[in-house]
């Protein structure tokens, strides 16, 4: 028996009227897998995300999480979403923000367990800083919060769409660590949005590689092989190696998706 899938996604096609995100795409998620998507800008990484957490609707195709629809499992907060940016609530303090989610969208009635917004600002990083606002916070520290806000209802999957892209590489390297160790310690399923090549190959057990106009998968890279455990020192010529194998791949897919 294989693991237990957490997203399946089947001839998969979103449209914005005449324009095409992305078509058929197929991508099966087993529970527990930290998967990255790369690829050029406008070939749905983000939007494909947005399918999968319900904030979109796809034009055709299905997708199933946990075997359920998105919508369902929505619902049932079995996933979150991290984005671009922090979207703290300025007038909340970070301990404040952490704990949002489980004041609204009816999150008692759902009778599950969550997790204590302190333990998880200490989890990322930020003990002592609880009672700091926004505004008091560097954009590093921001994203680590709203990690922590993400993770606070226990989610079995949790989004990812190029939440450090906007930071230095010192603190994006940082932040990588930190969001590997919080996989390992929750067993939570990732999938990482980035346009990184270093990053991508730093995190990811699965690398799948998308080209576009339109939209699609051009690759799906296991790098179990090549890093067990999903660890490898970033300054080691194996992970070198795996970006330098991304960037020939990502090449491809750049040429065979421009448009005439």
């Amino acid at each position: 028996m294989g693991a237990e899938l957490a997203i399946k996604v089947a001839d998969l096609s979103k449209s914005f009227g005449v324009v095409v995100a992305f078509e058929n795409i197929s991508l099966a998620i087993p529970r527990g897998r930290f998967v990255v998507l790369i690829g050029p800008s406008g070939c749905g990484k983000s939007t494909l995300l947005r399918n999968i957490a319900d904030l979109v609707e796809s034009s055709s195709g299905d997708i199933e999480v946990f075997g359920s629809s998105p919508g369902a499992s929505r619902r049932h907060r079995r996933f979150s979403f991290v984005f671009q940016e922090a979207t703290l609530l300025p007038w909340r303090t970070a301990w404040q923000n952490v704990a949002l989610p489980l004041q609204v969208g009816g999150w008692p009635r759902l009778n599950r367990e969550s997790r204590d917004p302190v333990q998880l600002l200490e989890l990322v990083g930020l003990k002592g800083r609880e009672g700091a606002y926004p505004w008091q916070l560097s954009g590093g520290q921001k994203q680590r919060v709203a990690i922590a806000r993400a993770l606070v209802t226990q989610p079995d999957i949790l989004l990812m769409d190029e939440p450090f892209g906007a930071l230095d590489e010192i603190t994006r390297d940082s932040l990588n660590d930190e969001l590997l160790k919080i996989w390992r310690q929750t067993g939570t399923t990732i999938v990482f949005v980035t346009h990184s090549l270093s990053e991508a190959a730093f995190l990811g057990q699965t690398i799948v590689v998308m080209g576009a106009h339109p939209g699609r998968i051009v690759k799906e890279i296991n790098l179990d092989a090549k890093k067990p455990g999903n660890a490898i020192d970033r300054k080691s010529s194996a992970c070198f190696e795996i970006s330098a194998d991304l960037r020939t791949v990502l090449e491809q897919a750049y040429s065979s998706g421009k448009r005439p």
